[in-house]
């Protein structure tokens, strides 16, 4: 494992203490986990501040990608964390269904109601997210349901980055620590397209195609009617130059209901997940309604 520069392991340390600080403040916490690095690293904070004081929550609805559930329950059996998995339906919300800018809202207001009710049954007196610094250079329509909700953020009122949360994990030992962001499948659908389970459905199983015949870890595929665009960062974009990948793509999404594919680079990963993209985001691969 490399270690970090003195002057800077020194720094983390500091910010480590404070959440915990932060953390064992609270007469217990429900903390939102989903599978990110951000989240896990503050169940993993909270359980060594609190112990049996605290309980991980995990939400599934149609809109979770595939596989983000069994590693949510794999870090929980990880850090010895007790974990609670509930159903959500913000999917049937109508307000989130018709997709506006801030769709998230509805969600994350859906979830913290969800997580007050969890951490009231078992007497614990907050909600804590995964929130950090670099989480507010994006649109996250979402942070207002959390004020909303009284929910505390350890991470960024200790200061952390997302780079202060990886090697953080690391150091913990979490396997997700280098693990790619993976929002809701939502965020794979224009805003203002009405968001069905059927089209969230799709996105899914045409992620886990592209990563599966790709290799590629960190990719998106947007929604546009019969139209799957592909994103993925410059780093893994040399891996779909591979001879043959892309008709294999092509002919494992035509069964899903996808007629015509498109791949270009990601370069903002985040805040893509934020901003619709309208067509001219699109670079032309293979058009199979042709």
């Amino acid at each position: 494992m490399n270690v970090l520069p003195s002057p800077a392991r020194a720094v983390l340390q500091l910010k480590i203490e404070k959440a915990l600080h932060i953390i064992s403040q609270f007469n217990g916490a429900a903390v939102a986990l989903s599978a990110g690095v951000d989240s896990s690293l503050v169940a993993a904070l909270a359980h060594k501040a609190l112990g049996n004081r605290v309980v991980a929550v995990t939400a599934v609805s149609e809109s979770l990608a595939p596989g983000e559930i069994e590693i949510a329950k794999k870090t929980a059996r990880r850090i010895g964390i007790r974990h609670i998995i509930v159903t959500t339906d913000e999917v049937h919300n109508v307000s989130y269904k018709a997709n506006p800018l801030n769709r998230c809202y509805y969600c994350k207001d859906t979830l913290y109601r969800e997580l007050r009710r969890q951490a009231d049954n078992s007497r614990l007196e907050t909600i804590l997210d995964g929130t950090q610094l670099d989480d507010f250079g994006d649109i996250r329509p979402g942070f207002l349901a959390a004020k909303e909700a009284g929910v505390r953020s350890p991470l960024a009122e200790a200061g952390f980055s997302k780079k202060d949360v990886r090697e953080t994990a690391r150091l913990f030992g979490l396997e997700v620590w280098d693990k790619p962001a993976m929002p809701c499948l939502s965020s794979r659908i224009p805003h203002g397209e009405e968001i069905t389970i059927q089209k969230l459905s799709q996105v899914g199983q045409a992620e886990s195609i592209v990563r599966r015949l790709s290799g590629a870890r960190d990719i998106r595929v947007r929604h546009h009617g019969k139209v799957a665009a592909i994103e993925v960062t410059q780093d893994e974009l040399p891996l779909f130059h591979q001879d043959g990948l892309m008709n294999l793509v092509e002919k494992e999404l035509q069964l899903i209901g996808f007629t015509s594919l498109t791949l270009g680079p990601r370069k903002y990963p985040s805040r893509q997940d934020t901003i619709p993209l309208g067509q001219d985001h699109l670079l032309p691969i293979i058009d199979t309604s042709k």
